[in-house]
């Protein structure tokens, strides 16, 4: 199982490959084209783009994270950073914080059981996913521990690339189910 070439060639033509830019915005062209196939417009969703800036005492960190919306309510989402973010543990950090702060601001806006998400780090993908009925986001926040430097979000979290047929398939089946829900909630 593969991408339409139209999609994947569109990751292809990224300048540097892939794995060589540290400008996400390299990434929205293509994440925009991958969303809308999965998401048609022609099945009236659409597709929103917008520009988080980072908590006031925090520094220059802007998020763009890719809503998708049906009749104007959420019901996935896609927080695109670059590759690089993915070697330091402070960035992954940083995008696992931003994720979660995301849930929190849609949870009174979300109108289906489940709302998915996705963190990008270039082609990188970390799942997750809120459940209303019992308040559960997965994956569970790691604490920092007060002692000991520990990883709380573990590089493995990013473990499917958006390219392979892993990452088709999990994209996919999390499009169908938001799909899913959405004609049950007509």
């Amino acid at each position: 199982m593969s991408w339409p070439a139209y999609v994947s060639e569109t990751f292809e033509a990224i300048p540097g490959g892939v794995n060589g830019p540290t400008d996400e915005s390299l990434f929205f062209g293509p994440y925009n084209t991958l969303l809308t196939y999965l998401f048609p417009p022609t099945d009236h969703y659409m597709i929103s783009p917008q520009f988080k800036r980072p908590p006031e005492g925090w520094s220059i960190d802007f998020t763009t994270v890719f809503i998708v919306q049906k009749a104007f309510r959420p019901v996935f989402f896609l927080a695109i950073k670059s590759p690089g973010d993915y070697t330091h543990r402070s960035s992954r950090a940083a995008a696992d914080t931003q994720m979660r702060a995301q849930f929190f601001d849609l949870a009174d806006v979300v109108e289906l059981p489940v709302i998915h998400g996705v963190s990008a780090l270039g082609t990188r993908l970390c799942f997750y996913s809120y459940r209303f009925d019992n308040s559960t986001l997965t994956p569970p926040r790691i604490p920092p521990d007060s002692e000991l430097m520990n990883d709380v979000a573990p590089a493995a979290r990013w473990n499917v690339d958006i390219l392979s047929e892993e990452g088709v398939a999990r994209m996919t089946e999390a499009a169908d189910d938001v799909k899913t829900m959405v004609a049950q909630h007509q």
